[in-house]
């Protein structure tokens, strides 16, 4: 499991090269990995910009 500092280092990276881009395709590996109810399916979020990249404790938010 990554350390906080490590996961920080990851989203620093990653935001010059995936913010302002668009979700191409969207695959959903685990089901309880989104928690919130929605009306509408994960898959309406393809087609989307990506407009920020933020850490919530160990994980990455897009």
């Amino acid at each position: 499991m990554p350390e906080l500092p490590e996961v920080e280092t990851v989203r620093r990276g990653l935001s010059p090269w995936i913010v302002g881009r668009k979700i191409k395709k969207l695959e959903v590996l685990h089901r309880g990995a989104n928690r919130k109810s929605t009306d509408r399916p994960l898959s309406s979020a393809e087609g989307a910009r990506i407009v920020d990249l933020r850490r919530r404790g160990k994980f990455l938010w897009f």
